[in-house]
């Protein structure tokens, strides 16, 4: 399929000259965020098809409203299968807010198209959510009055989903997933995908995630076990690298998706040169679909606090 204009006029960016010495902080050049309504989901999923015949690498972050359910015990104390147990218990009694995708040709590329989606399902006043983790998506811009009104209903987005071949691809059209410690976006996802509750053990959880998102996933969370003293939520670690923030805001999926995929090139760039041998490398230490058990169900991760 020929590249659309909207495609190549997003992705037109000029070339850097790399240079060394200390990680200073440059002004990254913008990307769009697209934003994803009701009135305009059909044609902006058409621009998602044809942007993965040319932009297969997409990172993904997503926004919920915070924990509900808190651990009995310190985490350092829970099990893998605890953890899990703590995810699931809060994504089957909670909603999706937002989920962004950013598009890019290779792992070195910069970001060529983003998208924001915003969901019709949460409703604060009659659903259950974490207050400071919702005053804390409205504070950066999520207008809940907004999504309710004109927002994608969960059903709808999964259907568009399936359909694109962003899930469940094939051998000849193959994604590769970046995220950041993704076990709530995955669960998530997961759960809209599917329709229903998650899965009662991990192992299920994981083999879905598989089915649905393939083998190549990389949680920058994870990486940054291999990436010396690189520590702290995803705006941290990008200030750490001298990352700035392209486009949009904090606490907002689409921006958060950019970010968490410029990260990851710098990343690259800088701890894993050589694609085909570090990041494979790191991938092989990735059991369950590119983020362990261990490190994505360390932290119970919440996208008001973690990012």
């Amino acid at each position: 399929m020929p590249c659309p204009p909207e495609v190549r006029r997003s992705g037109s960016w000029r070339k850097k000259k790399a240079s060394g010495g200390p990680r200073r902080q440059q002004k990254p050049q913008g990307v769009e965020i697209r934003q994803v309504w009701a009135e305009n989901v059909d044609q902006e999923f058409k621009l998602i098809r044809a942007a993965m015949e040319h932009f297969p690498y997409v990172s993904m972050d997503t926004e919920f409203p915070g924990v509900i359910h808190l651990p009995s015990k310190h985490h350092g104390a829970l099990t893998a299968d605890e953890r899990y147990a703590l995810v699931k218990a809060n994504v089957d009694a909670l909603h999706l807010i937002q989920v962004g995708l950013t598009f890019a040709a290779s792992p070195s590329s910069p970001p060529a198209l983003a998208f924001e989606i915003n969901l019709s399902d949460f409703d604060p006043r009659v659903h259950r959510h974490a207050p400071e983790s919702v005053a804390l998506l409205a504070a950066n811009g999520v207008d809940l009055a907004a999504h309710r009104a004109r927002g994608v209903p969960a059903s709808a987005l999964s259907a568009l989903m399936m359909s694109s071949g962003l899930v469940c691809s094939n051998h000849n059209h193959v994604i590769t997933w970046v995220t950041f410690h993704s076990a709530y976006d995955f669960a998530y996802l997961l759960k809209l995908l599917m329709g229903r509750k998650l899965p009662s053990s991990m192992a299920d959880f994981l083999r879905y995630v598989r089915v649905f998102f393939g083998d190549n996933v990389y949680d920058v969370k994870h990486m940054m076990r291999f990436c010396g003293d690189l520590y702290g939520g995803l705006d941290r670690v990008a200030a750490t690298l001298g990352v700035q923030r392209a486009a949009g805001r904090s606490h907002q999926a689409g921006s958060d998706s950019v970010l968490t995929w410029d990260t990851f090139r710098k990343m690259k760039q800088l701890y894993f040169p050589k694609t085909t041998v570090a990041m494979a490398h790191v991938n092989r230490r990735m059991s369950g679909n590119g983020f362990s058990p261990g490190s994505s169900f360390s932290h119970h991760h919440m996208s008001s606090t973690d990012k």
